[in-house]
C-alpha cells in the first residue's frame, strides 16, 4: 500500500471518528467526573503514544514518527488546531525526516 492511501484511510477514519461523536448525543455529567471523562482519554492516549514516539527501541531517537508528531503539535499551534493545518505540517515533518535519514 503506498503511503497516500494510508494517509488518505487515516484521514477518512479520523474524520469519521469525530463525525460519529458529534453527531451522538451524549448526557454531560457535572462536576469532577464531568471533567475527568473529558480529559482521561486524550491523556491515556499521550501515554500510549508517547513511549512509541520517543523511545521505539528502548532509546530515544529522532523516528519519522516523532517528527511528524512535532510536526503535528507546530501546525496545532500555527494554524489554531486546524486540522488541515496539523495534517499538512505533520506529514510534511515525516516525509522530510524519513528522507533525511533514509
Amino acid at each position: 500500500m503506498s503511503d497516500v492511501v494510508l494517509v488518505v484511510l487515516v484521514a477518512l477514519i479520523t474524520y469519521a471518528s469525530r463525525l460519529s461523536f458529534m453527531l451522538r448525543p451524549r448526557p454531560a455529567p457535572g462536576g469532577a467526573l464531568g471533567r475527568f471523562l473529558d480529559v482521561f482519554p486524550l491523556a491515556l492516549f499521550m501515554a500510549i503514544a508517547a513511549t512509541g514516539l520517543a523511545a521505539p527501541n528502548g532509546s530515544p531517537e529522532i523516528s519519522p514518527a516523532l517528527a511528524a508528531a512535532l510536526g503535528g503539535v507546530l501546525g496545532a499551534v500555527v494554524f489554531r488546531r486546524n486540522l488541515w493545518g496539523v495534517l499538512v505540517v505533520g506529514a510534511s515533518f515525516y516525509y522530510l525526516t524519513r528522507t533525511l535519514t533514509g
